[in-house]
């Protein structure tokens, strides 16, 4: 899950770390993990850039070695939840982000495809981080949305 936006304030806000925007990942992992793993993952563990630690954890099922976990955490620093399962020995074999702030994804949107926000998704993303939404554009001076085109390269 990306999410794209033109506004600059709100992209700064997003992810900057002291508005502890929650993001949400379905992990699935390759190893064994016990109870102690699952704590001190959520307690806090020392990475070359400082300590991090899962808000949360829920088990969300799995068979043998190949388990599911959706993990929440309050900032998004480099590949950081790869990163906190692979300092307890486990390897993360797939990874999801299911929500970012108020946004989920949700189960119909596949690999590829895209999206734009409902209104009210779009009101609960500017609320939690304290900005006013925007009001509706004002005719004439926005350009309606266009698809992006590959650009094409001169030779010569």
């Amino acid at each position: 899950m990306l999410l794209f936006t033109t506004d600059g304030e709100l992209a700064n806000r997003l992810t900057h770390p002291s508005y502890e925007i929650e993001r949400e990942y379905a992990v699935r992992v390759f190893g064994t993990v016990d109870d102690a793993l699952l704590a001190s993952l959520c307690l806090g563990v020392e990475l070359e850039d400082g300590t991090a630690a899962f808000t949360r954890i829920h088990d969300a099922g799995g068979q043998g070695r190949n388990h599911w976990y959706h993990v929440v955490l309050n900032e998004g620093r480099h590949r950081e939840v790869r990163r906190l399962w692979e300092s307890q020995g486990v390897q993360v074999s797939r990874l999801i982000r299911l929500r970012f702030g108020p946004v989920e994804l949700g189960r119909d949107t596949r690999p590829g495809n895209w999206r734009e926000l409902n209104s009210t998704e779009l009101h609960q993303l500017y609320q939690s981080v304290n900005l006013p939404p925007p009001g509706p554009p004002r005719a004439g001076k926005e350009s309606p949305a266009r698809p992006l085109k590959p650009s094409r390269r001169r030779r010569g």
